[in-house]
This record gives structure tokens, sequence and C-alpha cells, in this order.
């Protein structure tokens, strides 16, 4: 395929099932993976004197159409806070289901609009205007990821669909009188493994997160057995486990001698939103009125009034008792995972947007179960805040973004072939 002259965006996008954190050119973004669809569109469109404010909150005010082979069905959607407030099904990742992130809409829906908003609120930073023509073209350079189970099975034609034999995938606003069309043509693309690229995430982090990464393992190991050991010692350990707490999965990644070894990791299929869901049931037969786990987590991580507290401590003690029920499904799990890898591991990182509500139960238990296969065999467990954790897969995936495009000397080689 022949690429573009044009300068490509390099995007690091990681589709989490709870939330969509993107790297677009440096600029983060974070968003819930939700959308609504609308069959009926009735909303009127903005006024010139509306534009800025929708394209400041772009992610937040969204209404898009798709024409792409990720996308099967052809309805207009909401997305981000408007989506939540409509009252309506929300369409969001399925926990439970056997079906991948690569065999649903919503992959591709989150991803094309991640990209097309944020060159629509670029472009119109710069300029103060919507484009001209209503079109705006743009070239990428993607690094995205899949679970490691369903990336051994579903990558090439996940990778395919976004190549798209070199076509354009056509994402439309509808907010504005006149709808803005954007064409997005993926030159590079690349997919790895989820817990993979958390792993490249922490081999370039930088001294303020090595020292981060430092202090939170001194926590768990106030006695001195840590002494002499840096931030860098132990990002930097060549044979390594991440274990990767998503919303819907749980990815065991094993790196050997600093390489991702697939025949050692390996994903289940359930994370932290098993733990919501069984919350909501829980608290829909109670008569509670929740109807999705999205609005259950943001109640959860909301601050409490003076009148709420009650009732906000009686929905955290349920969802406690899950969590712990959870945590010890995944400190079984262990038992297998290091029953392969327990002769070279040095080093445990436990880390994604579900490690920090689990930490008070789960952090034990897996101590508990490393230390059955050697007591004296000291394998430190650096257990990541999910403020900072969850953007691991991101970070990773942009720097591997940043790498995909070959360098003049690579593509004059390539070209005299």
């Amino acid at each position: 395929m022949a690429k573009t002259a044009v300068e490509p965006i390099k995007a690091g996008l990681d589709l989490g099932n709870g939330y969509v954190k993107a790297n677009l050119n440096g600029r983060v973004r974070v968003f819930p993976s939700i959308a609504v669809k609308q069959f009926n569109p009735d909303a009127p469109a903005v006024t010139a004197d509306g534009i800025g404010s929708v394209v400041n909150d772009v992610i937040n005010q969204m209404d898009l159409s798709f024409i792409s082979p990720l996308i099967k069905s052809t309805e207009r959607r909401l997305f981000g806070e408007r989506a939540l407030k409509t009252g309506k099904s929300l369409e969001e990742f399925d926990v439970y289901a056997r079906t991948g992130k690569s065999e649903v809409d919503l992959s591709g829906v989150l991803a094309l609009a991640t990209i097309a908003a944020d060159r629509l609120q670029d472009h119109y930073e710069k300029t103060g205007a919507l484009p001209d023509g209503g079109v705006m073209k743009v070239n990428v350079d993607l690094a995205t990821a899949l679970p490691i189970q369903e990336h051994k099975y579903h990558m090439k034609r996940y990778k395919d669909a976004y190549l798209n034999s070199g076509q354009a995938h056509i994402v439309t606003f509808h907010n504005f009188e006149n709808p803005v069309r954007v064409e997005i043509i993926f030159d590079y693309v690349i997919v790895i493994n989820e817990g993979e690229s958390a792993q490249y995430g922490l081999m370039f982090a930088k001294q303020e997160m090595l020292d981060m990464i430092l202090k939170e393992a001194l926590k768990s190991y106030p006695n001195g057995e840590l002494d002499g050991i840096t931030g860098k010692d132990l990002v930097g350990a060549p044979n390594t486990l991440g274990i990767d707490i998503g919303e819907g999965t749980i990815d065991w990644a094993v790196f050997t001698n600093r390489k991702f070894n697939p025949d050692a990791s390996s994903t289940l299929k359930q994370g932290y939103g098993i733990v919501l869901e069984s919350t909501l049931s829980k608290l829909i037969e109670q008569g509670y009125p929740y109807r999705s786990r999205k609005e259950l987590s943001e109640f959860l991580h909301s601050k409490p009034s003076a009148l709420g507290k009650m009732k906000w401590n009686h929905i955290k003690n349920i969802n406690e008792s899950e969590e712990d029920r959870f945590a010890a499904s995944i400190s079984s799990e262990i038992s297998k995972v290091f029953d392969k890898v327990a002769g070279f591991i040095e080093v445990i990182f436990v880390f994604g947007g579900g490690a920090t509500p689990l930490e008070w139960s789960l952090f034990g238990k897996l101590q508990e179960r490393i230390a059955e296969f050697g007591e004296n065999n000291l394998i430190p467990i650096v257990y990541l805040d999910s403020a900072f954790s969850r953007f691991l897969n991101v970070q990773g995936l942009y720097q591997v973004a940043l790498r995909l495009r070959p360098n003049r000397k690579d593509a004059a080689v390539a070209a005299a072939k």
C-alpha cells in the first residue's frame, strides 16, 4: 500500500471495557466506553453561536454516524456525559459475553469517534472555525490492543478492518447546521496484547514515575527486603508477570528475557465489571433504580453528601462483599499461571483500572499463593494505584505508535527492493 505524504497523527488507543484511554499526538483523553443509539434523532442542530461550546466539550457532546467495515449498524450515536443523561439503554461492552472486543461494533465506534473528535477539536483550536466544505481528511498511525486470548485468534482480521485496503472510514458529526465529515485513513496499524502494552509503558517510564513505582513497592516491603533496589531495577527486570485487571478481562502478561511470552501468557474472561454487575443485580432486587454498571461505578466514585451517606455506605458494603469474593477467584487463578512461570519470574506487577478497588482484599491473597511456591524466594509484588496504572496500556501503545513508521533510511531501502 502506498503511504501518504500527509503528516499522520500518532494514536495509542486503549479501548477498555470501562473507559477509553487515548493518546493522540501527546494529548491524553479519557471517557466512558459507552454510546447510545439514536433510532429517531430529533436533537436540533447547534447554531453558529454554539459551535465553540460543543467543540470545546466534543467528547461529551458529539452526535455521530459511521461508514466503516468496523461497524455494522448505521444508527447515529451519542457519547460521554450526553449519552449517560439520555436515560436510554447504553451500548457498552458485555463483560459476560463470549464475543470479544474485535467482534462488536462498539470497538470501532469508540476508536473512530475518538480520532474524529480529536481532529475536529484540534482544527477548531487552530482556526476558530469548522473545516472548509465540512470535510476533514486524517491519516493515522495506530497502535491498539486486544486481550491476550482474543489477540491469538482475531488480531489479523481486526487489523485488516482498520487498514480497510487503504480506503477511508467516514465519521459524520450531526451536531451542526451543516454536517461535518471526517475521512480517516489508517496508514500503519499494529494490534498488540493487553498487558504487553502496559509493560512497554513501564519500560518507557520517566524518572517521576519510576520513583512512584518504587514508593508503591516499598509500602508493601517496609522491612528492608528491597534495600538497594531502584524503580528502574523493577521495571527493567527481564522476567516479569503483569496482572492487568480491567473491567472485562484480566490479562496475565509474561515477559521472558524482556520479550513478551505468548505461550505463558493468558486471559481470564472476567474483570472488575463482574463485581459491579453482581452488585447491580443485588441492588435491583432491593429496588434501587440503577440501569448500568457505569452508572453504579460513577456513584461509588462520587463523594456522598451528608444526606446520601447512609445509602452510599450500604451500596459500598455490598460492593466490597463482591470484591472479596472476586479477589478469592483471582488468587486461585494465579496458582495456575504461577505453576508455569514461578521458576524464572523476578517481579510481579498488578495494575489496571480494577487494581485499586481490589487491593484491600487481593494483595494479601496473592502473597499467600506465591509463598506456596517457595517462601525463601522473594518475588516482589508491585501493586500500582489505578490512578496512574490505568494509563500504562495507552502510554505503552503510544510509544509503539511513535515507532511504527519506518525512518527515511528504512523507507529508502524498502523502496529500492
